[in-house]
């Protein structure tokens, strides 16, 4: 059974209840409105004969029909009218009963008179029955009619307010079926289906994003990752025929030693890179400063051909130290690369930044949207070691901590800055 079905037929269930309930409580109320009309008949006419002494009833066909008794036993009107029941109402008591006196059907009125008495005076309910009858009948078939025009209005309501849904299934089923990301659900309104056809769509787009973002990777990875291996495994070849001059044998050696650093660093950065939003942060309170003063001094002795300037203020933010240092690292690495031998690279740490000026020649204009995608590398960066990737990561590590990671040029060189929120 399909939802749209099973929508429908709950709606006409709902409906059939409330006019199911709708018409008992109709049929109560015109019972006892009616019952109520021959009650007071009855009443005007138990207090004609008490007041009388009685009058010869009529016959039983006929309404109207009383028996009285007095307390000296002396009795007129129908013995028959003083029912089991009447018999049992108390002296000064009045109860209203109904009951079946040759075939027909009467209400009666039966009075306990003080001390023994007994006054019964019954009504004939044929007229009553009869439009008890009438209005069951119109209940009955006014309600059936309802409840189906209800369940026709049901399933017409169910299936204009399941279009939306016929849309995000047949949506669903095309990506499914065809891997096309790109599929869209159109969006009317902005009640609750239009607001999940509009997740619906923010989904798909960040499905589209991430498989292409895979694709990508994986491409440009696979492109990286051939070129230290194709150089390390033909050095390895020539090492392997022993036919090289020992000069020459060294030269291979660490060339491979060089390429295989590489390979290392590339294949360590895909990792950091793939983890991406899984990567489990372990936050802590980290001082800023003294995690890039312990950074700059080992970059330092990696490249003494140039000069770390710092100017670090106190500063504490809550991070992922390893992650972080990854970062600072990759930025420096980064200014050392394309600054010249002899060149001053400044570091800066203040309210939760951390700024790295170079003073090599800059970037683009271009190139400078593009500078932290991963594998970018500008024209001019493309003698340059390295496969993209280390500014990629300094994004990523400033986003996973809710920061931002930016880059300015100009021609004395390139600024980058990793902005941080300050103890949060």
């Amino acid at each position: 059974m399909s939802f749209r079905v099973k929508l429908t037929l709950l709606i006409a269930v709902a409906i059939a209840v409330t006019v199911s309930g709708a018409s008992f409580a109709l049929w109560v109320v015109a019972k006892h409105q009616l019952l109520g009309q021959v009650d007071q008949t009855l009443q005007q006419q138990a207090s004609v004969i008490a007041h009388s002494g009685g009058h010869s009833p009529g016959p039983l066909d006929q309404t109207g029909l009383y028996y009285l008794s007095a307390p000296d036993g002396d009795t007129t009107g129908q013995p028959l009218l003083l029912t089991n029941d009447a018999r049992a109402v108390k002296p000064g008591h009045v109860s209203y009963l109904n009951t079946t006196i040759h075939g027909y059907h009467f209400r009666e009125l039966a009075a306990g008179l003080v001390p023994t008495g007994r006054l019964v005076v019954a009504e004939d309910l044929a007229p009553t029955d009869k439009a008890l009858d009438r209005i069951r009948f119109w209940i009955f078939l006014i309600g059936g009619i309802g409840v189906a025009l209800a369940a026709a209005l049901a399933a017409f309501v169910a299936a204009a307010a399941l279009r939306p849904i016929r849309r995000l299934t047949a949506a669903a089923e095309t990506v499914a079926a065809t891997g096309n990301l790109s599929e869209r659900v159109a969006v009317a309104g902005d009640d609750e289906l239009g607001r999940l056809a509009t997740r619906f769509n923010a989904m798909l787009a960040v499905l589209e994003r991430s498989v292409g973002a895979q694709r990508r990777l994986v491409a440009d990875a696979s492109h990286e990752l051939r070129t230290p291996l194709t150089a390390a495994r033909t050095n390895v070849d020539l090492l392997r025929e022993g036919r090289l001059p020992e000069d020459e044998q060294r030269h291979a050696l660490d060339e491979t030693s060089v390429e295989l650093d590489a390979l290392t660093r590339l294949v360590s950065d895909l990792v950091e890179l793939a983890r991406g939003e899984e990567r489990q942060l372990r936050i802590e309170d980290v001082q800023l400063d003294d995690l890039v003063a312990s950074v700059v001094e080992r970059a330092q002795a990696r490249a003494p051909q140039v000069t770390f300037v710092t100017a670090l203020s106190r500063t504490q933010v809550h991070a992922d130290p390893i992650l972080l240092e990854r970062a600072v690292s990759n930025l420096l690495d980064n200014a050392v690369k394309y600054s010249p031998d002899g060149a001053r690279i400044e570091v800066t740490v203040r309210r939760g930044e951390v700024i790295v000026q170079d003073h090599g020649p800059g970037i683009a204009a271009e190139d400078l949207p593009r500078v932290f995608d991963r594998f970018y590398r500008a024209a001019a960066a493309r003698s340059k070691p390295g496969a993209g990737l280390g500014l990629a990561i300094v994004r990523e590590a400033a986003e996973a901590h809710g920061g931002t990671a930016t880059a300015e040029t100009s021609s004395s060189g390139t600024r980058f800055r990793i902005a941080l929120p300050v103890g949060a």
